[in-house]
């Protein structure tokens, strides 16, 4: 039988974005994890975070200044295209 073992992984806010229409702002993120992954996300409050604050994982819930937060799915992407500042966006 496997265990399950505490994951912890912190994200650094490198740049955001915000989208979508006047009424409906929402804001998509480029982290880069301390794993060494890159990703794009997106809060489902609609909370926008800034360049250089921290987001945390601990097991299965993420935190963002001890506040839990809800992350919409997100798509891990190379290092190299999170210097585009997300542009495919």
């Amino acid at each position: 039988m496997r265990t399950k073992k505490a994951v912890f992984i912190e994200g650094h806010i490198m740049a955001n974005r915000m989208l979508g229409e006047t009424s409906q702002p929402f804001c998509i993120h480029s982290v880069m994890f301390n794993n060494g992954k890159c990703a794009i996300v997106r809060a489902a409050s609609g909370v926008c975070f800034n360049p250089g604050e921290t987001i945390e994982r601990s097991d299965c819930e993420w935190f963002f200044k001890d506040q839990k937060i809800h992350l919409l799915p997100f798509q891990y992407i190379k290092e190299n295209e999170s210097q585009r500042e997300l542009a495919e966006y």
